[in-house]
């Protein structure tokens, strides 16, 4: 095993080396085919300039892999001889803490890789199966005489230098791998791969990232496999439950602080250091490297920028042209303050400045009456200035980033947050809107626009749910009479254009809106009124230089469909299947049956397939969960959190009712599995439970059923296993099944993943039926 894993590390860290070599030729290419002018010379000395910074290092590295492999395996064999030598009253805590980490350093490497590339922080799935490739193949090998915890830390430290230098260090441009392979979805400020170059060097570094952070994992899953082999198999899977939890809560403590990632890995590394005290030297060397890896995370690489980790995203705030402050998420362009203030000369003076103070105002140009205003996404506080300056007796300023909400308040040169006729609410929007018993005589929504998604475990971004039929019928019911309702946003194409007229004509009972194109950021302002139609005077479009463009989004024979709380994929035009993600999808596939064969030989059995369906089936239902909870209590950072606790919550209680109740019969848990489903699916077409106090307590009983009972089951049939590290290889591999058909979401909707779920628990039942014995692995 050990020789496997030295080879493989070799070769993953070669292609990582690669993929900026691979991403420099395919530019070339795509610059000859654009019949763009180009310097041969330049444009080699840079590609060989790329060359030797990654290939050197990796050569240099390869050496010393090849003089220290004798140590290195010695050390391995010691940390597994250290692992069956740690006390039996110590052994419960072991296990509580390698479970832990293992939680703990996967939201870590999710959240980090997502900060510093684009298409993670769009696709977190993606890391999400990375990491439970490698916990999974640990599992798998935790019976093993070599456990290279060691690894670990370097790995993470060349991981996190490779990626850092690839985004940040280069002078010449790394476009390829800063696209998405997804062409289904619309991104701001995120290209699409589309040429054959593009898809090769981005399809490349996604491979070498899964592989690499796969093998980081790999010692990890071994550790806790190892502990969790010298207890009974109950009390051992109740504290690695208990040890996620806690591992989660850690994530949510940090992410309140909105500490930087120095903090999060230097958690972590501590921990694995824990688990390296058995010997002074590897002790030494893995805090040296530790010391490494944090000083490569604070290298300040965005200089000009002060970069804040909200517990959603990196927000990077920075000098815009005027001198005032421009915020970035997760890499792009997100929003920028303004200084029109009715003494500001620069209204008058400069077109461009006019040009903005019209767009903010111009709604509320439209309603004569502005006793109390709603702002939704209210960010650093331009729309809240305007409804102030045109105004408004009472505004509710609503945004979900707390980071954002405070820079507006320090940094927003009117002081809009410190208007005492301003209220300001951290929280969904689309919470707010269903629960507050206001009305209101304007609701703005700002320029929302979602850099990431809703949790790790779904493709739903930020505001998804903001963006819906049901989100826009639910923000008419708070409108008074005569209220009028302002939506702007980038239309990226004439389909999503039409996609919000029909929602905004469907939710306000079959009233067309008026669409008028703005001369800022591209924008469309939607609007309606309740209660009767907008008007729009021709003289004021001509002052401010806008355009009435209802006509072109009425156009019928544009094609698009309409987003629902149960298909919120806004940023999808059509209900199209998601073709260019079954290319990730073979991807992952290929590469965890590769390292699962690599490392596993013929005389392994990874236990029953049980414990595989359950693993996804179990993710699928997590995902509804998450997405359906959060759509009830909002889809705020701390509401999801809590969620993911709750089910860890669920599954450990569900385990000690099995050692209390000493159930071995699965049927009968199965039998309410399915009930509960079934239960589900049929409130989920229905339309829910209210927004009551007990309308959310019925909705929490339906969703935590399905999660109470599966963990029975799994619990039942996991005390009559013969290896519990099997058991769990297979099930966070089945897992990774799961995370892979919960895209088919992006076509048949929320309500389909229940009907996935009952398939994939019918057939871990029939696979429980003829359960055979789980036979060891043999030790290496």
């Amino acid at each position: 095993m050990f020789k496997t894993y030295i080879r493989l590390l070799k070769v993953v860290l070669l292609g990582c080396c690669l993929v900026p070599v691979t991403n420099a030729v395919c530019t070339l290419v795509d610059i000859i085919a654009s019949g763009a002018e180009w310097s041969l010379p330049v444009t080699a000395g840079k590609i060989a300039a790329v060359t030797v910074l990654f290939v050197l290092p990796a050569a240099v590295f390869w050496r010393l892999l090849r003089g220290f492999e004798p140590a290195l395996e010695a050390n391995a064999r010691e940390q597994a001889s250290f692992l069956e030598g740690i006390p039996d009253r110590y052994l419960d805590l072991a296990i509580f803490g390698s479970a832990a980490l293992g939680l703990f350093l996967e939201l870590v490497i999710i959240r980090w890789q997502s900060t510093v590339f684009q298409v993670f922080a769009f696709y977190k799935n993606f890391s999400l199966l990375a990491c439970f490739a490698g916990l999974g193949i640990g599992y798998a090998l935790s019976r093993r005489k070599h456990i290279p915890l060691i690894f670990t830390v370097p790995m993470l430290f060349v991981h996190i230098v490779l990626l850092t230098v690839m985004r940040y260090g280069l002078g010449w441009r790394m476009e390829s791998v800063k696209a998405t392979p997804i062409v289904e979805q619309l991104n701001m400020g995120l290209k699409n791969a589309a040429t054959l170059p593009d898809f090769v060097a981005l399809y490349l570094f996604l491979g070498t990232t899964f592989a690499f952070t796969a093998l980081a994992f790999v010692p990890v899953g071994q550790v806790c496999g190892r502990l969790m082999e010298r207890r009974a198999k109950l009390r051992a899977y109740g504290w690695n439950l208990l040890g996620s939890v806690f591992g989660v809560a850690l994530v949510m403590a940090l992410s309140f602080l909105w500490l930087p990632p120095v903090v999060w890995f230097g958690v972590a590394f501590a921990a694995i250091l824990v688990f390296q005290a058995f010997r002074r030297r590897a002790l030494l060397f893995g805090a040296a490297v530790s010391i490494a890896a944090l000083t490569a995370l604070a290298w300040p690489v965005a200089f000009p920028s002060h970069r804040i980790y909200s517990p959603y995203q990196l927000i990077e705030r920075s000098a815009g042209e005027n001198g005032l402050m421009e915020i970035r998420a997760a890499g792009l362009y997100h929003q920028r303050v303004f200084d029109l203030a009715a003494d500001n000369s620069n209204r008058r003076t400069n077109p461009h400045t006019k040009r903005v103070a019209d767009y903010y105002e111009f709604p509320y140009r439209l309603q004569p009456n502005l006793e109390r205003v709603a702002v939704v996404g209210s960010g650093t506080g331009n729309d809240v200035a305007a409804a102030l300056r045109m105004g408004a007796a009472y505004v509710d300023a609503i945004e979900i980033d707390p980071a954002i909400l405070a820079l507006g308040k320090r940094f927003h040169p009117e002081k809009p947050y410190a208007d005492p006729r301003t209220h300001s609410v951290i929280n969904d929007a689309r919470t707010f809107l269903r629960t507050t018993p206001e009305r209101y005589d304007m609701i703005v929504y700002g320029l929302l626009d979602s850099h990431t998604l809703l949790s790790h475990a779904s493709s739903v971004r930020l505001d998804s749910f903001v963006y819906t039929v049901e989100a826009f019928r639910e923000a008419r019911a708070r409108l008074a009479d005569g209220g009028m309702m302002s939506l702007s946003f980038c239309v990226l194409s004439p389909e999503l254009g039409r996609k919000i007229y029909l929602m905004m004509e469907d939710a306000f009972g079959g009233r067309a809106p008026v669409c008028v194109r703005a001369d800022y950021d591209s924008s469309v302002i939607f609007l309606q009124q309740r209660g009767g139609d907008v008007v729009v005077p021709k003289a004021l479009l001509a002052s401010a230089g806008f355009t009435d463009v209802t006509t072109k989004y009425a156009d019928r024979s544009i094609e698009t469909v309409v987003s629902t709380d149960d298909w919120p994929f806004f940023y999808m035009p059509r209900r199209v299947y998601p073709v260019s993600y079954i290319g990730m999808a073979v991807l992952v596939v290929l590469l965890s049956v590769g390292l699962t064969r690599l490392f596993v030989s013929h005389r392994f059995e990874m236990g029953h397939s049980a414990f595989f369906f359950l693993g996804a089936g179990f993710m699928l239902i997590e995902t509804k969960a998450i997405t359906e909870m959060g759509l009830t209590f909002g889809n705020t950072w701390h509401v999801i959190g809590i969620v993911i606790v709750g089910i860890l919550v669920m599954a450990f209680l569900a385990n000690c009712f099995v050692r209390w109740r000493k159930i071995e019969n699965p049927t009968v848990p199965y039998l309410l599995l399915f009930a509960s489903l079934t239960a589900g699916l049929w409130v989920a077409r229905h339309g829910g439970f209210s927004s009551t106090a007990a309308g959310r307590i019925a909705t929490v009983l339906v969703l935590v059923c399905p999660m109470f009972f599966s963990g029975i089951v799994f619990s039942t049939l996991l005390s009559k296993a013969e290896n519990i590290s099997g058991v769990m290889a297979v099930n966070l591999i089945g897992s990774m099944l799961g995370g892979i058909l919960e895209y088919n979401s992006m076509y048949f909707g929320f309500q389909f993943l229940y009907l996935l779920g009952l398939a994939l628990y019918g057939m871990a039942l029939v696979s429980s039926l003829k359960r055979a014995p789980v036979v060891a692995p043999a030790p290496a």
